[in-house]
């Protein structure tokens, strides 16, 4: 899959995602209240690696705009006993360092669980992934020193944390933390990506007062019947071999992982993938193009451990991977795994999957996958 086909398929596979959650069943239930919020964002660059130490000493600043709406209706509540906000944030980043690193603008949809939401202080933790322009990227001749950035449309994660005080039934303050992270997701070396914590401070106003319902939590419910299942996927997605070309060579993989229901949404998982990297075998074709018999095998396999956070159709995925098969060493012998899928039907689901070696990462793939 071509870099640009899996750009657009994370962003129409992510709005769905949000149009999913915020659409209406009927006019007799409670309404999900809009709000807009801003904030201003301060932080510092992570230095995770010796390419680009020198340029890290640099003091990001921004400014973040939200669209955004409160799920207030039972069948949410019942998931998570919670009343989590959902939507989406356009944000601009200034990285200080504007004629190596320039500027970013992201818009991303998110989902953002609030703890104890009926108190005046409540607790907030936020998830949100989507796609990102930075102005400027590596040149081998005009900019060489800039590791972080290869490709002018790349990807933002984003984790925050805030403490949040209601003003009124309209207003909210808050204070958060964001760690933030931009790359292009392995699809174009140099790929070292940008690891940004910012502390921020804003506020949000509702077009409509913020009142939640008083409802008790149901322990006998059962949302899911199946306790054991397992799910197995085939991924797919292109990479570059350097950093010096534009030709990308294609990765492709399957997996299988047992998946077991520990608690309310939360399952735990544990199975095997096996991935084909043709950039390392376009590598590993180069580095022994005098010795082709010495050449290893470009193809790794690992366990996989993880977790699996469960909400309807939509499920986030979590996964640290250990090779067990690796002829030709990785950067690092143990990976992380991050991923969204969306049921399709009762047993076929698509999946966004994002794969990396302790803060660089490596490849951001598109998945099909089974439930048996």
């Amino acid at each position: 899959m071509r870099g640009m086909e899996l750009r657009f398929l994370v962003l129409v596979f992510l709005a769905a995602w949000v149009i999913q959650h915020a659409k209406c069943q009927d006019d007799n239930e409670v309404k999900n209240p809009i709000s807009l919020g801003i904030r201003g964002h301060y932080g510092f660059i992570i230095p995770h690696s010796r390419a680009i130490a020198e340029i890290s000493n640099s003091n990001p600043w921004g400014i973040e705009a939200d669209l955004a709406w409160h799920l207030m209706r039972e069948r949410t509540w019942k998931h998570c006993y919670c009343y989590p906000r959902t939507g989406f944030s356009l944000n601009y980043f200034n990285f200080d360092f504007p004629e190596v690193l320039g500027h970013s603008v992201a818009l991303y949809p998110y989902i953002e669980p609030f703890i104890r939401p009926r108190e005046k202080l409540r607790i907030s933790f936020r998830f949100g992934i989507g796609p990102a322009i930075v102005t400027k990227v590596y040149d081998s001749v005009t900019n060489p020193d800039n590791f972080f950035f290869s490709d002018y449309l790349s990807f933002v994660v984003a984790l925050n944390a805030a403490v949040n005080y209601r003003i009124s039934d309209r207003v909210n303050t808050r204070l958060g933390f964001n760690y933030n992270h931009i790359s292009n997701g392995g699809l174009k070396e140099p790929n070292v990506g940008m690891n940004f914590p910012t502390l921020n401070a804003g506020i949000d106003y509702s077009f409509s007062d913020v009142k939640f319902p008083q409802r008790d939590k149901d322990t006998m419910q059962v949302l899911y019947t199946d306790k054991c299942w397992f799910d197995a996927y085939i991924l797919g997605t292109a990479k570059n071999a350097e950093k010096s070309e534009d030709q990308r060579y294609p990765v492709v993989g399957a997996g299988i992982y047992y998946n077991f229901l520990a608690l309310r949404i939360l399952a735990l998982n544990a199975g095997t993938e096996w991935i084909s990297d043709y950039s390392v075998k376009e590598k590993i074709r180069r580095q022994y193009v005098n010795n082709p018999d010495a050449a290893p095998d470009h193809n790794r396999a690992a366990v996989l451990l993880g977790i699996n956070l469960l909400f309807g159709r939509f499920s986030f995925l979590h996964q640290w991977g250990i090779y067990y098969y690796e002829p030709y060493p990785a950067r690092n012998r143990m990976y992380q795994r991050y991923g969204l899928n969306f049921r399709l039907c009762e047993r076929f689901y698509l999946g966004i999957n994002i794969k990396a070696h302790g803060h660089v990462a490596d490849l951001m793939d598109a998945r099909l996958g089974i439930i048996f």
